[in-house]
Formats: structure tokens, sequence, C-alpha cells
């Protein structure tokens, strides 16, 4: 049962890798943009159902990827660095809480979504006087900028995670099931 479950997580990460590229082409193509975070969704969706090295490998691999192959997010401003750390921050959260700790979603969303925030303020913060920029209006900017995504986040995770409940089961067995 084990080596079935490790055999699981390759293709799961991949999808979910692939959907963390393909998702922000999409919804800038629709004209929705980062305020509605369109990398996070797979990456959180798959740090869900993924032990910790596969949800922080695709939390790293994802925007580097995406800046390949689309120049998305920039290197400067540093947003691909700072986005690369929300990324594995969430991952981390959302796997260790939810894969490993079986904790609820609801906990594990909202701890992972409030330190992301955290992170990304004190980010903001530290490098806004690097581009002459005023530091508490352009942290408290960044993470206000976040609002849609985070509510998308909270509509759709807990509803995806509640289908695959019901309907897929096995989806959400842990190695030790």
């Amino acid at each position: 049962m084990q080596e079935e479950l490790v055999y699981r997580h390759i293709p799961l990460a991949s999808l979910f890798a692939a959907l963390g590229v393909i998702f922000p082409i999409f919804f800038h193509l629709i004209g929705l943009g980062s305020t509605f975070l369109p990398m996070f969704l797979p990456i959180i969706m798959g740090s869900l159902l993924l032990p910790l090295a596969f949800a922080i490998s695709i939390a790293i691999i994802v925007p580097i990827v995406s800046f390949v192959f689309t120049g998305m997010p920039p290197i400067f401003p540093p947003i691909l660095p700072v986005i690369v750390v929300e990324l594995v921050i969430v991952a981390f959260i959302a796997s260790f809480m939810f894969y490993k700790m079986r904790k609820s979603i609801w906990i594990t969303l909202l701890t992972a979504l409030a330190l992301d925030r955290l992170a990304l303020f004190l980010f903001v913060f530290l490098l806004a006087p690097l581009f002459n920029l005023p530091k508490k209006i352009f942290s408290f900017a960044a993470v206000v900028h976040g609002a849609p995504g985070i509510i998308l986040i909270l509509i759709t995770i807990p509803l995806a995670i509640n289908f695959l409940r019901n309907r897929y089961p096995e989806l959400l067995l842990r190695k030790d099931d």
C-alpha cells in the first residue's frame, strides 16, 4: 500500500506544478491578473494532498519554470524571489498541517494564509526603501492587493477537498493510513 501511495505523489505533484504554470497565464488572459493569486491555488491544493518534500518542491519549481517560459513573475522588481518564499511558506504549512498532522482544512488554510501575508508584509517592508518607496503604505498595499485571491482560495479549496473526500477518498489517504 505504501509503495502505491508514493507512486501517486509524482503524478499529483506534476499535475499541480503544471496547473501552477497554466493558471496564471489563464488568469492574466481573462484580465484577472495577480490579484487573484492564481499560482497559489494549485500549489496550496497540491500541498494538501502531498507530503512535505513534494509540496516544497512544487512551491520552488513552479514560479521558476513560469518565469523561464513566460517571464512572469519578474525577477526585477524582486517579485520572483518573494513569491518563491511565499509559496514555500504556504506549501510547508498546508502539507504539514493537513497532510501530516491531519488538522482541519480551515485551520490549515487560515494559518497558511495568515503567515503568508505576514511574510509578504515583512518582505515588502524591508525591500521598499531599496526602491525609494514608502514602506508602510506599500507593505499594506501588497497584502491587501491579494485579498480577492485569499477569498477565492477560502471558497474553492475547501469545496475541492470536500468533493475529493466524497468522490475520491483514496486521494486523501496518507502514508500511514
